[in-house]
């Protein structure tokens, strides 16, 4: 049930961000134990969960610069309750995966610069093990963003998007196909992650505006793993429409494509689900 309790000093924000907001039936600020906190390219998702992990509401904001960042930061409901404690999942293309058998927490911006350019006075890095902690996800956020989140909240944990996805995906690798390509459309990008059988083969992020960026884009990744665009299966989670992709047009180019709702461990506390209507991994997948 969204927007029916962003009232008094909130009603500007609300107007001026596009604040789309969701609440449980007996939604209690109080009863927040930690937040899962979502920081796009032009969007910010705030989840506050309870004690047993049901989301008890959502806040989802969408802003045109990052400097607009501190204000929603600093008036936010659930980050300026009495919670300290979140996890930030950050959105951007500074990431890289490296086995663990090979990584060295010492010099993990030395990974990340194989493939991104990294600043380390002006960038944290930081790093996240999935898939039972055989993979390593490195990633980065500016530091004076960083420092918005932490003045609200000191307990603050980080991570790259990429975990959430690929702890989605692994989750299911061993029923994967021979060719399997996975499209997640959010906020003006994808990501794309290619499995020859169980073994993750590709993954990566681009930007996408429309259907041209997206077929380039996967026929680029199909080409580069050899596979056949007849005979792979690609499934597309997410808003298509978001990055003006209609999916129904796509079919003329992909024999077994799919569009499919994630499948859900994520738990609502009643009337706070309609943040699924975002179509976003993380209304239906946490980690």
């Amino acid at each position: 049930m969204p927007l029916h309790r962003v009232t008094g000093n909130n009603l500007d924000i609300q107007e001026k961000y596009n604040l789309k907001a969701y609440y449980s039936d007996k939604f209690d600020v109080e009863q927040t134990s930690n937040l899962s906190l979502f920081l796009y390219t032009h969007a910010l998702a705030i989840l506050a969960k309870n004690a047993n992990g049901s989301v008890i509401g959502c806040h989802l904001y969408t802003f045109d610069e990052k400097g607009e960042i501190p204000e929603i930061v600093e008036r936010d409901l659930f980050i300026n309750a009495d919670n300290t404690a979140g996890k930030l999942f950050v959105y951007n293309n500074h990431f890289c995966l490296v086995p663990s058998v090979l990584f060295d927490p010492s010099v993990k911006s030395t990974f990340l610069k194989f493939s991104s350019r990294v600043d380390e006075e002006k960038q944290e890095v930081f790093y996240e093990g999935v898939d039972s902690n055989n993979l390593q996800v490195v990633g980065a956020i500016d530091k004076e963003v960083l420092l918005v989140f932490d003045r609200g909240l000191p307990d603050l944990d980080i991570t790259h998007a990429s975990s959430l996805i690929l702890s989605y995906l692994l989750s299911d690798k061993n029923n994967m196909l021979g060719q399997e390509l996975y499209v997640f459309a959010e906020d003006g990008h994808v990501f794309l992650a290619g499995f020859g059988g169980s073994e993750l083969k590709i993954f990566n992020r681009f930007p996408v505006r429309g259907e041209q960026d997206f077929l380039k884009y996967t026929f680029a990744v199909l080409h580069q793993l050899g596979f056949d665009r007849m005979h792979c299966r690609i499934t597309c989670l997410g808003n298509l429409e978001g990055i003006g992709v209609d999916p129904g047009s796509l079919n003329i180019y992909f024999k077994y494509l799919l569009h499919e709702v994630p499948k859900l461990n994520q738990t609502y506390s009643p009337g706070a689900e309609g943040f699924k209507e975002s179509k976003l991994l993380e209304a239906y997948w946490t980690v």
